[in-house]
């Protein structure tokens, strides 16, 4: 028989409070995807994502129509980011289950025609979303700190989402990572950086919960059990491939340390700064190399004319992070004045030689007779990840990667799977289609469309 399911849509269209929209849904559809073991060294995360399509016809989601009942909230763009979520209960069970979390993009809406009836079409995003346009700089306090307790990838991310305001479930991690900071850059894209240099992935799940899995997770309980057994009455069409997109026998991995430099100037502005009379300045001191220490900075003020104004100029720190400072000049003088000399002292971290490590199928691998066989090399090349900092942790992850592309990769599309909210990216599953193969085999879900 058909089954029957049930959706429940919320919207916090004002940002706080959650209204039930579920009545207006008309359908809805979304993804929800890991980054892919091939992919995992890209330094690219994936954000889910979800359409949703609402009958608009009394207007109550169109920010154009000054009477709609959601016009205080959604119009001049208002609906952008705003938190929601969708569940559904299969059967008339009394539990819904969630499928999908994220935050609004912008709707777009509509207009009805003699054939179809007003709609508006909200396209959201998991959200980590609300992380990736999220710029943060880290202070040299705040490096040092997770540099003396021996941060893991695993402790480093966890504390960057809690700076920027959220929480993380995140595995212990397996690399200690020297060095961590951030300079006005995406906090989403540098911990995907992290992630992509340890083997490891960061996502946020369908209840919306941030995670990081490190390069063993897999390894651990739940995965190592099938969670259920894909027989030829649970998908209408599957499609076993074998790809050879991600197919190396060498691959090598490079690591860039960082060292503590001498007590140096850390910067000196390009031109002399003139700060005009009885006024305020605000200056950016940006440095070439991440600042271990950073020292307050040194100045003389005074006029054109040469006179010393040094004891009519204020200058304060309003800020300071590992690759720059923020500070402030004030010029309690009736005169311009010029700071000459005017620089800031410090400790920089230097980045040391940068170093390789190599592994092969021949030395390393499992499948060297294959490669021999077919007299070929094909070769990946990790470089450019700052967080990668140790030979061992290069040679680690070089060796994680041959293992997972010394061989051509078979993975599997499931088609017409009736859906199962429980079911989540990660689990290891079995499929066993008789018709085309001779044993069950097991899988670990990498995506679900539905």
């Amino acid at each position: 028989m058909p089954r029957t399911i049930a959706y429940r849509l919320y919207i916090a269209w004002g940002g706080s409070t959650y209204v039930d929209e579920s009545s207006r849904l008309l359908q809805a559809s979304g993804e929800n995807r890991l980054t892919s073991p091939d992919a995992i060294a890209a330094g690219r995360g994936i954000v889910d994502r979800c359409t949703l399509e609402l009958d608009n016809r009394d207007g109550r989601y169109s920010p154009l129509n000054s009477s709609g009942a959601l016009y205080a909230n959604i119009q001049a763009g208002g609906a952008y980011h705003r938190p929601m979520y969708l569940e559904v209960s299969i059967d008339g069970g009394s539990n819904y289950y969630r499928v999908f979390t994220g935050i609004i993009k912008l709707p777009q809406e509509q207009t009805p025609t003699p054939t179809k009836p007003a709609t508006v079409t909200i396209d959201c995003r998991s959200v980590d979303e609300a992380l990736l346009g999220k710029r943060m700089s880290l202070s040299v306090a705040d490096m040092l700190m997770m540099h003396d307790a021996g941060y893991t990838e695993g402790d480093i991310i966890a504390y960057w989402v809690q700076l920027a305001g959220k929480s993380a479930t995140a595995d212990d991690g397996v690399f200690v990572l020297p060095w961590a900071w951030m300079d006005d850059e995406s906090v989403l894209e540098e911990m995907w950086a992290i992630a992509s240099a340890t083997g490891g992935r960061f996502y946020a799940d369908p209840d919306g919960t941030f995670r990081y899995e490190d390069m063993t997770h897999w390894l651990k309980a739940p995965h190592t059990t099938s969670q259920e057994t894909f027989t030829r009455g649970d998908f209408a069409e599957l499609q076993p491939v074998y790809a050879d997109n991600e197919l190396y026998n060498v691959v090598t991995v490079e690591a860039s340390s960082r060292t503590l430099g001498a007590a140096d100037v850390l910067w000196e502005p390009d031109e002399p700064v003139t700060i005009p009379p009885s006024s305020t300045k605000a200056i950016t001191c940006r440095y070439r190399q991440p600042a271990y220490s950073a020292n307050f900075p040194s100045w003389k003020a005074a006029t054109n004319g040469g006179i010393d104004k040094t004891s009519d100029v204020t200058v304060t720190v309003t800020g300071s992070y590992v690759q720059r400072m923020e500070i402030s000049i004030t010029n309690a003088a009736t005169e311009a004045v010029t700071l000459h000399p005017f620089n800031l002292s410090g400790v920089a971290l230097t980045g040391g030689p940068t170093q390789e490590e190599t592994r092969t199928s021949a030395a390393n691998g499992s499948n060297s007779a294959w490669w021999t066989s077919r007299g070929t090399t094909r070769s990946k090349a990790i470089r450019g990840n700052a967080y990668v900092q140790t030979r061992a942790q290069a040679g680690t992850l070089a060796q994680y990667l041959l293992h997972r592309s010394g061989a051509p990769r078979l993975t599997y599309k499931l088609k017409g799977c009736p859906g199962k909210s429980s079911r989540r990216c990660g689990d290891l599953v079995t499929i066993n289609d008789t018709a085309i193969m001779s044993s069950a085999r097991n899988a670990f879900i990498s995506a679900i469309s539905w």
